[in-house]
């Protein structure tokens, strides 16, 4: 499936299942999002460590790297889809900066991203019939048939299926997935005596430096399945306020297309290091064939935490401040503090500025997502905030973040 940040800006599933705007209110979960956030390197799904000289090059990381890459087909039944090409998914994310993020590419569809249902009337009379709607990538992280991928891969799926790269289909279940990070995690129903074709592990992404290179692998344009690109790490820390909020996403110019989401960034170790997810393009990206300029991936670390959590618990719980506003280059703002929530309680108010969060400075490297989330449901955090000229200072419980409501 492919997102699209800017006319051409892609977020990776070939039906545009988009992943939304990011909610003031996320799942209720069950496990602390501390541990993923804050958790370091992960080791759940590690690689073996390897010497910094030992690069292997970029043949040696496809050819190691590829039989664990999948493709992921979301299915859905036709009444929650359209016969436009699109799938019935809610909207793309509103990302400042990108005035027509949402907008598809182009108009004429793109590979993949059409049903093939057009001269079947017998199943356009039934509402209830499945069929594919799109597809994005994913990877195999162990033996027991875990695949990673996007959370906008998967979203209103009925069925799901996986693809390897000998094109062996196989069926998948859902075991949970967490709309912030835009992370998902499947298992795979094999039949009895198969076997997983490959399996990759996660890096360490706290060690990678602008100026790396890396490897993108996916199924590209949604039909060209282990589709291999190169190149370097452009920046790290990436956000994008009012959309995914964490500075977790690793800039890179390795080529991704629509239906690349969801598939692994790897060094030249052959580790996942980032999950990529969205992309930028010019003219190119309007023809809904061209590649990104520009690509985003989600920081492997934060992934890999994640997906260990999901696989134990099924959830996450995020730990809620109740404000809505925006960041700027002072703070953040604060434009609505809904009655009943952790800041109502502690007399934070519209219009302030928060400006430092339990002792730390709100700017474009510590973002108030990103230090919100290194605490837990039920911690106690100052809140230094700019009203009126004067400055204040809020003891504030947090909560957890309630239900996502329609």
């Amino acid at each position: 499936m492919t997102r699209t940040l800017a006319p051409g800006l892609t977020i990776g599933l070939v039906g545009a299942l988009g992943l939304g705007i990011l909610p003031s209110d996320f799942s209720h979960a069950s496990v602390a999002a501390k541990s993923v956030i804050g958790g370091g390197a992960c080791t759940a799904f590690s690689a073996p460590a390897a010497p910094a000289s030992d690069n292997m090059s970029v043949a040696d990381v496809a050819e190691e790297a590829n039989p664990a890459v999948v493709t992921v087909e979301n299915w859905q039944s036709l009444s929650d889809t359209n016969m436009t090409g699109s799938s019935g998914i809610d909207g793309l994310p509103q990302i400042p900066g990108f005035p027509n993020i949402g907008l598809e590419p182009g108009s004429g569809g793109m590979p993949g991203d059409q049903p093939s249902i057009g001269d079947n009337q017998q199943t356009q009379s039934d509402p209830n019939q499945v069929v594919p709607v799109g597809s994005g990538s994913g990877f195999i992280v162990d033996q027991d048939g875990h695949v990673v991928t996007n959370a906008h891969v998967v979203d209103g799926a009925r069925e799901l299926h996986v693809t390897f790269m000998d094109g062996t289909d196989v069926p998948a279940e859902l075991v949970g997935r967490d709309d912030l990070i835009d992370v998902a995690v499947l298992k795979l129903d094999l039949p009895s005596g198969a076997q997983i074709p490959g399996i990759v592990g996660f890096g360490d992404s706290s060690t990678l430096r602008p100026g790396d290179e890396v490897v993108a692998i996916g199924t590209a344009l949604g039909e060209f399945p282990n589709s291999v690109s190169e190149g370097t790490v452009n920046a790290l820390h990436r956000s994008f306020s009012g959309a995914y909020g964490l500075s977790r996403m690793i800039q890179h110019d390795a080529e991704i297309w629509h239906g690349n989401s969801g598939g692994p960034l790897l060094n030249l170790h052959g580790q996942v290091i980032g999950v990529n997810t969205a992309g930028i393009g010019g003219n190119a990206m309007g023809t809904d064939t061209g590649s990104a300029d520009m690509a985003f991936a989600v920081d492997g670390n934060t992934i890999c935490n994640a997906a260990s959590e999901l696989i134990a618990n099924g959830s996450i719980a995020w730990p809620y401040l109740g404000i809505q506003g925006e960041q700027t280059s002072d703070g953040q703002s604060i434009a609505d503090v809904p009655a009943g929530g952790p800041a109502a309680d502690a007399g934070l108010e519209a219009g302030d500025l928060i400006t430092e969060f339990d002792g730390q400075q709100i700017d474009d490297q510590h973002t108030l997502l990103d230090l919100l989330f290194n605490h837990q449901p039920g911690g106690v955090v100052d809140v230094t905030v700019e009203r009126n000229g004067a400055v204040h200072t809020f003891q504030v419980t947090l909560g957890e973040r309630p239900n996502i409501t329609e």
